[in-house]
């Protein structure tokens, strides 16, 4: 459907610029959220990790343009790299959320403690990206179930832009709010959705069952980063 391709390649553009937006400190300084230094001793991870997230961005587009412009044969050959760059983003990424979290356990992000509350959000969001990318390589013969879980695969790891940008998180209750910490791709999500249902006629089944999975994954996580059984599991787990 040609309505389908170019709406694909319009939201990979969409969120890519996003996503610079928001890191945009980090790609001219080196800074954290809110300006935050970061740790010598962890900055050669988090730039694997910024680099492997930008790559994954790049990736995604190109791979929407190519398939907007009927090249699904370098489409194919490139599809593979998601591997590699899933697997660096998946990795690093535990190893940001552990660090960071050890390391400023007293700072308060949107609501929550860095450790343990926090911890847990940002491992959720690492598993959350990594099902939808394994989901979209399992259905890569199958164009619109594929799409579908990459598009989502992305914007599973947008909220590290989104809570970046000050006006989004103003706009959703600024940065005391939990709420400004998921709202703004929550309702990116549903915009995207929006959008594409108007653009094809059509009802992505898919898109919105993944999306479902992920606000229920993360609200989940939210809630239960908040309780004594998370702490007393975290502690085991990284302070013994």
């Amino acid at each position: 459907m040609e309505s389908d391709r170019y709406f694909y390649s319009t939201a990979a553009a969409l969120i890519l610029v996003i996503m610079f937006i928001g890191f945009l400190p980090f790609y001219t300084s080196g800074h954290g959220a809110s300006g935050r230094v970061i740790a010598p001793a962890i900055f050669p991870v988090v730039l694997v990790h910024g680099l492997a997230i930008t790559a994954w961005y790049v990736r995604s587009l190109v791979q929407s343009l190519l398939i907007t412009m009927k090249n699904r044969r370098l489409h194919m050959k490139l599809g593979w790299s998601a591997v590699g760059i899933a697997l660096i983003i998946a990795v690093s990424g535990v190893m940001v959320a552990v660090c960071s979290a050890l390391g400023a356990k007293d700072f308060i992000f949107f609501g929550m403690a860095y450790y343990p509350d926090f911890l847990l959000v940002m491992l959720v969001e690492v598993a959350v990206f990594t099902l939808f990318v394994a989901a979209g390589l399992q259905l890569r013969k199958q164009p619109a179930k594929h799409r579908a879980m990459m598009l989502l695969a992305s914007l599973s790891l947008l909220l590290g832009a989104t809570t970046r940008i000050p006006v989004l998180v103003e706009l959703f209750g600024g940065h005391s709010s939990r709420v400004a910490f998921f709202g703004p791709v929550f309702v990116l999500a549903v915009i995207i959705f929006v959008m594409r249902t108007l653009m094809t006629r059509t009802f992505e089944r898919w898109f919105a069952a993944g999306f479902a999975f992920m606000v229920v994954l993360y609200l989940a996580a939210e809630q239960l980063s908040r309780t004594d059984a998370w702490r007393h599991l975290a502690n085991a787990l990284l302070m013994s």
